[in-house]
C-alpha cells in the first residue's frame, strides 16, 4: 500500500512538473504552433490586425481581474485615437473618444501606454528624466488616465540614442585609483557611475545641438547587491541615469532579479513593467526580461521567453506598421551562451563551440520577418563588447552586445575584452542607424583602438601565448572596441597598406586578464581569463610587420566612412601605470 501511495504522488509530481507554473514561474517556451495563424496578419491594414488581437489573447491564461479602463487625451483633453495600451499580457487600443477597457491577469502588475512617436516620452520628475509611461495597478482601482504631449515638431526623423551596458553599482567598495600607485582610496561604484559615467555623457550631450533629441537605453544590471540587500539601491541607480536631459529607459537583468521576487519588485518599482514597448522616429521599441532562472540563483544562457510574452509580444507587433524598424532590447543574449535550455540550438560554429542560440531564436526572426524596416537586437550581460555575428537559418544575424559601464564591475576602468568602461552612441534618421561608436569613459571620441606588442608579458599574459601569433617578429594587436565583419582595419608600413588578420573565437584579452588577475578584488581570474568559456573575442585584429621594427600605422574604417589611426609607438606596454589603471588628473 505505501509503495502504491509512493508511487502515486511520484506520478502527481511529474504531472504537475509537466503542467509547469503560473504567472512569475511559467515555463521558457518555444513551441507555439497554435498561434501560427498570425502569418495571416502579414501585410494587413492596422485595423484588421486589431479585430485578429482576439485570438492572440484567447491563447493567454484565463482572466480574473475585474475590468480597469480609462481615457488618453492630450494636454487640450482631445482624444487620443488608437493608442496602445496594456498590462504586459494583452493589448487594447483606445477608440475614437480615446478610451480603453480591458480585465488585466492577475498577475499584472501595472498598465502602460505605447507612446507614439509623434508625442513626448513622459518622465518621473523634471530633474529625474527616466521614462514612466505607467501607472501600478492598485487593488480596488478601477480608472488610469493618462494625458499625453503632443511634439511640436511631430515625429523626430533624427534623434541621439546612448545605450549603456550594466551600470551594475553595489554596497560593495572596490579597488579605485587616483595614480600610478597601488594605493587604493575608497569611491563607492554609485559615485564613479555618478561622477564618470554620467559626467562624461553629460559632457558628450553637451555638445550636440540643443534641439537635438536624446534618448537612453540600460541594457539591465542596472544594479547587484553585493555587500548585501539595498532597499534604495536601484532608486539610487535610476535617478544617477535620469540625471541628464538625456530621456532613459531600462530592462531588467539577471542581477537586478537573482532569483528573488524582492529584488525584481524593487526594480519594478522604481522602472515600471519588465515587458513594454515605445516608438521613437520610425522605429518600434520592444524591451523584455529574458532572464528564466531556476535553482534559485542560476539562469539560462542564451536569454529564453515564456509563452506569456511571446503572447503578449505578438499582439503587440501585430498592432505596430511594418514600415518601422524593430529594435528588440534584452540582457542575456539570444545569439549565443553556454548555459543552455534544453531546446536551445547548437551554434554550428567551431570557434564557438559550447555555445547556443535561444529556443526561442527561430521564432522571433519569423515574427520580425514582415518589417520592411528590419531589426535589430540589443542587448548586454558579457561585461565583453561584441558585435555577434551568426548564419542562422540562412539568414545572416548581428547581436550588439555592448560593452559595461561598469567594466569589469568597477574593479578597473577596461571590460574583460580590454574595451574601456563607456557607451555608445548611435545616430538614427529615418528608420536607418546612420552612426555608431563607442564612447569611453573620459576617452576621446574619435579613440577607438588601443594597440599592444603580442610578445609584450601582462602580468603572464599575452596575445603571442593566447592566439598563437610568431614571437620576436613585433607582432601588433589592435584592439578595435566596436568592429564587426563590416570594418575595414589595415595595417600601413613603409607607405603600403596591408589587411590586419581578425580573431574570432572563445579566448581571452592578454591586457585586460593581467590586470585584473593582480588588481581585482570580488571577481574571480576564472571570469575575466580564457578559463570562462562564455567569453568571445572578435575584435582583436594581428600584423606582422614585414620589417623588424618598423612603424606601423593602424587605420580602422567603421561603417558609416568614418576613419581611426593610431601608431605603433603608442603601444600599451603593461597592465598598469595606465588608463586601466587611473584616469589622468583624477578623472
Amino acid at each position: 500500500m505505501m509503495k502504491k501511495v509512493f508511487l502515486f504522488l511520484v506520478f502527481s509530481f511529474l504531472v504537475m512538473a509537466m503542467q509547469g507554473c503560473q504567472a512569475d514561474g511559467e515555463k521558457p517556451s518555444s513551441d507555439f504552433h497554435a498561434l501560427d495563424s498570425l502569418s495571416a496578419l502579414v501585410g494587413r491594414q492596422l485595423q484588421t490586425r486589431v479585430q485578429m488581437l482576439r485570438k492572440l489573447q484567447a491563447a493567454a491564461r484565463p482572466v480574473v481581474s475585474d475590468t480597469i479602463h480609462g481615457r488618453l487625451t492630450d494636454r487640450q483633453g482631445r482624444p487620443m485615437v488608437g493608442v496602445v495600451v496594456s498590462d504586459s499580457y494583452q493589448c487594447v487600443t483606445t477608440d475614437s473618444n480615446g478610451e480603453y477597457r480591458m480585465k488585466p491577469l492577475a498577475a499584472a502588475r501595472f498598465v502602460w501606454y505605447r507612446v507614439p512617436a509623434f508625442c513626448a516620452i513622459p518622465v518621473h520628475s523634471h530633474d529625474d528624466h527616466t521614462a514612466c509611461v505607467y501607472l501600478p495597478l492598485e487593488k480596488g482601482k478601477r480608472t488610469y488616465n493618462f494625458t499625453l504631449t503632443r511634439l511640436k515638431g511631430g515625429v523626430e526623423k533624427y534623434y541621439k540614442l546612448f545605450v549603456l551596458g550594466d551600470p551594475q553599482i553595489t554596497n560593495a567598495i572596490s579597488p579605485y585609483y587616483t595614480d600610478a600607485s597601488d594605493n587604493p582610496v575608497k569611491k563607492s561604484d554609485l559615485w564613479r557611475f555618478t561622477n564618470q559615467t554620467m559626467a562624461d555623457i553629460r559632457q558628450t550631450i553637451s555638445n550636440l545641438p540643443s534641439e537635438m533629441p536624446v534618448y537612453g537605453l540600460s541594457m539591465g544590471d542596472d544594479v547587484q547587491y553585493y555587500g548585501g540587500y539595498n532597499a534604495v539601491l536601484e532608486r539610487q541607480i535610476r535617478q544617477a541615469m535620469g540625471s541628464t536631459r538625456m530621456i532613459l529607459f531600462s530592462v531588467i537583468g539577471n542581477h537586478d532579479q537573482d532569483g528573488k521576487a524582492l529584488y525584481r519588485r524593487q526594480w519594478e518599482a522604481s522602472f515600471g513593467p519588465e515587458d513594454y514597448s515605445f516608438d521613437r522616429g520610425n522605429e518600434h521599441y520592444v524591451c523584455l526580461n529574458d532572464v528564466w532562472f531556476y535553482r534559485n540563483q542560476a539562469y539560462y544562457s542564451p536569454g529564453q521567453l515564456t509563452k506569456r510574452q511571446l503572447s503578449w509580444l505578438r499582439q503587440d507587433l501585430a498592432l505596430t506598421s511594418h514600415a518601422k524598424k524593430v529594435i528588440l532590447c534584452y540582457h542575456v543574449p539570444l545569439t549565443f551562451g553556454n548555459n543552455p535550455w534544453r531546446q536551445a540550438t547548437p551554434l554550428d560554429i567551431a570557434s564557438e563551440q559550447g555555445h547556443y542560440a535561444s529556443s526561442n531564436l527561430s521564432l522571433l526572426l519569423k515574427m520580425l520577418a514582415p518589417f520592411k524596416g528590419g531589426f535589430e537586437l540589443f542587448c548586454g550581460h558579457t561585461h565583453f563588447a561584441i558585435n555577434h555575428e551568426i548564419d542562422f537559418q540562412g539568414q545572416h544575424l548581428m547581436e550588439h552586445c555592448h560593452a559595461a559601464a561598469c567594466g569589469n564591475i568597477w574593479q578597473s576602468n577596461i571590460n574583460i575584452c580590454g574595451t574601456p568602461n563607456g557607451y555608445y552612441v548611435y545616430s538614427f534618421y529615418d528608420g536607418e542607424i546612420v552612426g555608431d561608436y563607442y564612447k569611453g569613459t573620459f576617452w576621446p571620441a574619435d579613440k577607438q583602438m588601443t594597440l599592444f606588442h603580442a610578445d609584450t608579458d601582462f602580468n603572464g599574459e599575452s596575445y603571442a601565448t593566447d592566439w598563437a601569433i610568431p614571437r620576436g617578429k613585433g607582432a601588433i594587436i589592435a584592439n578595435v572596441f566596436n568592429a564587426d565583419s563590416r570594418w575595414k582595419v589595415v595595417a600601413i608600413e613603409d607607405g603600403q597598406r596591408y589587411p590586419m588578420e581578425r580573431i574570432s573565437s572563445k579566448g581571452q584579452d592578454a591586457f585586460a586578464t593581467g590586470y585584473h588577475h593582480k588588481y581585482s578584488k570580488s571577481v574571480n581570474y576564472h571570469f575575466i581569463s580564457k578559463q570562462n568559456g562564455y567569453l568571445l573575442m572578435n575584435h582583436l585584429f594581428v600584423y606582422v610587420p614585414k620589417r623588424k621594427g618598423a612603424l606601423v600605422k593602424v587605420r580602422a574604417t567603421d561603417p558609416f566612412g568614418n576613419v581611426y589611426e593610431e601608431r605603433s609607438v603608442n603601444v600599451i606596454t603593461e597592465p598598469f601605470k595606465n588608463y586601466a589603471h587611473y584616469y589622468t588628473n583624477g578623472k
